[in-house]
């Protein structure tokens, strides 16, 4: 089994900023956040644990609550339910936070 990467120097500044600036599908719904910002890692290629370096913030609830966040709904009924991907999540949050990482930075 091998050891988890530990997240670098700017990986870790990125994160803290993502839960600075709050849930970005709150921001797209026009709606008050009220949890908690927790950073969400895109997925890549096939299956759920084909974690990605590109990350999003979502609050509590729109990241792993049954009936409104991503985990609990799987990412088909999260995409139904809200209109639109994690791509279009981090487009928006790039946009309206001015921050645009080098995900290859990270890798």
């Amino acid at each position: 089994m091998s050891k988890r990467k530990k997240p670098n120097k700017k990986l870790l500044e990125l994160y803290r900023q993502q839960k600075e600036f709050g849930c970005i599908l709150c921001r797209v719904l026009n709606v008050k956040q009220d949890s908690g910002t927790e950073i969400h890692h895109l997925r890549d290629g096939m299956g759920m644990s084909q974690r990605g370096v590109q990350c999003i913030p979502l609050c509590v609830k729109h990241h792993r609550m049954n009936k409104h966040g991503y985990h609990g709904m799987g990412r088909k009924g999260f995409e139904a339910e809200y209109n639109c991907t994690e791509k279009d999540l981090l487009s928006a949050w790039q946009v309206a936070s001015g921050i645009y990482p080098n995900w290859s930075d990270f890798k």
